[in-house]
């Protein structure tokens, strides 16, 4: 399911360097929207499976600041990391809420400073590349939709489940 978002951006970004629409596409594109750092992002409905208030955990020793715990939600264990603190090292803001992703034999929560509900994207207003965006934000982003006066940056969770940099937790 969280492929098939992926796979709906990359013809976006496709359809834009061609300059070519067919009258059966449709006009919009939504995801789960959030704000982190000071900053707006949207990820694929298919990759958020829930948004639930912050849980209580319990610690993982041995582990990064980010890594917050274990939490048991409905029976089955939920990985909670805070993401502002991953990317910059600041904790976030206490009102927080987590995003649960399942992707391949992962649960994860990924807690983030807000989260803003579905948001509706007009699929012209997609946009390959955010320079401004920091790199270490960048290298888990696919574009951005240009809307309200802001970029809305299309983050995969997909991406970063897949990256070795953050799947390793442990200090050593």
């Amino acid at each position: 399911m969280a492929a098939n978002g992926f796979i709906e951006l990359l013809r976006l970004a496709k359809r834009g360097t061609k300059n070519t629409s067919s009258s059966q596409e449709v006009a919009r594109w939504s995801g789960i929207a959030f704000e982190m750092l000071g900053q707006y992002f949207v990820a694929p409905l298919g990759e958020v499976s829930e948004v639930i208030y912050y849980p209580t955990f319990t610690p993982v020793p041995n582990s990064k600041s980010w890594l917050k715990g274990l939490a048991n939600v409905r029976g089955r264990l939920l990985t909670i990391t805070d993401l502002p603190a991953y990317f910059s090292g600041q904790s976030s803001k206490d009102t927080q809420k987590v995003l649960c992703v399942s992707h391949q034999d992962h649960y994860v929560g990924l807690a983030v400073d807000q989260v803003l509900g579905i948001q509706h994207f007009n699929k012209k207003s997609f946009f390959s590349s955010n320079e401004s965006l920091e790199s270490n934000l960048q290298k888990y982003c696919q574009g951005y939709f240009n809307q309200h006066q802001r970029h809305w940056n299309v983050f995969l969770f997909s991406k970063m489940l897949n990256d070795t940099e953050y799947m390793n937790a442990a200090i050593k």
